[in-house]
């Protein structure tokens, strides 16, 4: 038995003809009787009644009629749910995410992402920026964002996103009105600078800059994320670089201020660990650089 003997049994059940159910079908009738008879003998059940002038169902062929709908419409349905599962339509994704993330580019991302595949899961899992790849290579999520940090083995990634860094500063700090900012003249500045063992990149980053303007920074403090950078700042501890898509966020004390010359920029990434991303993997990628 396979599908095209139920789709012809039940072209004839509803139709109660072999010639209509043909028609119906666009198949000669001979085939379709055929399919018939080979069905019956199968199964061992007699499913129709047949005279010239008339077919009749049997009352298994009525028990059968029901059961053979819901397997083609199941079949069917099966066949849809596949397809979109292959457009990354439905299914499940766990999405690894660092903290400035959540309050700048993963909100706009995540509305786009739901709005245009409302059928998916989507799970978010908070890791910080030097645990992304190790957390993908376990199993934990199944796409992260990421940035350029030691030991990305085992990790294919994109780069959706490169974007400059910007000085947050008090507000009434003397660069607050400045329109853009010569870091030659932050030389005796104190500045928050991001640990080196959980921002390697930024912290790489923002030596490099200061060096090229002719100075060691000097450090009042060390953090971990930008929030608490932007608090620390905002309580007149000091200045420090934050990612530009930071200025989304609001402090009554801080002010952003463009740095002149040419932009240090850092690399936003979406990474995975599979040899080949799914197509949920893929659907969100795209997402993401259609958004940003």
């Amino acid at each position: 038995m396979d599908l095209r003997h139920l789709r012809y049994f039940v072209a004839v059940a509803e139709e109660l003809s072999f010639t209509k159910a043909a028609e119906r079908l666009h198949k000669a009738q001979p085939p379709v009787s055929q399919q018939i008879r080979q069905l019956e003998e199968e199964i061992g059940v007699t499913l129709l009644l047949r005279t010239r002038r008339h077919v009749e169902l049997t009352e298994a062929g009525r028990v059968f009629l029901d059961q053979a709908r819901q397997i083609l419409r199941s079949t069917e349905g099966a066949v849809v749910q596949a397809q979109r599962a292959q457009r990354g339509e439905i299914g499940r994704i766990t999405v690894g995410f660092f903290e400035h993330m959540s309050y700048t580019l993963l909100p706009p991302i995540l509305l786009a992402y739901r709005e245009r595949f409302p059928a998916v899961e989507v799970q978010l899992r908070w890791f910080p920026v030097i645990n992304q790849a190790e957390a993908l290579r376990r199993g934990d999520i199944d796409i992260a964002f990421l940035r350029t940090v030691p030991d990305m083995s085992d990790v294919t990634w994109e780069t959706i996103l490169e974007e400059p860094f910007v000085l947050a500063v008090p507000s009434n700090h003397a660069l607050a009105g400045a329109e853009s900012v010569s870091l030659k003249s932050c030389a005796q500045e104190q500045f928050i600078m991001y640990m080196e063992h959980l921002a390697p990149d930024f912290r790489a980053a923002h030596m490099r800059m200061c060096a090229s303007a002719g100075f060691v920074p000097k450090v009042a403090s060390e953090v971990g994320q930008v929030y608490t950078l932007l608090g620390l700042v905002s309580s007149g501890a000091g200045i420090g670089f934050v990612p530009a898509s930071v200025q989304k966020v609001h402090f009554d004390l801080v002010k952003y201020k463009p740095i002149q010359g040419k932009p240090v920029t850092y690399e936003v990434l979406l990474g995975w660990s599979q040899r080949n991303p799914t197509p949920l993997m893929k659907a969100f990628v795209e997402t993401a650089k259609s958004v940003l």
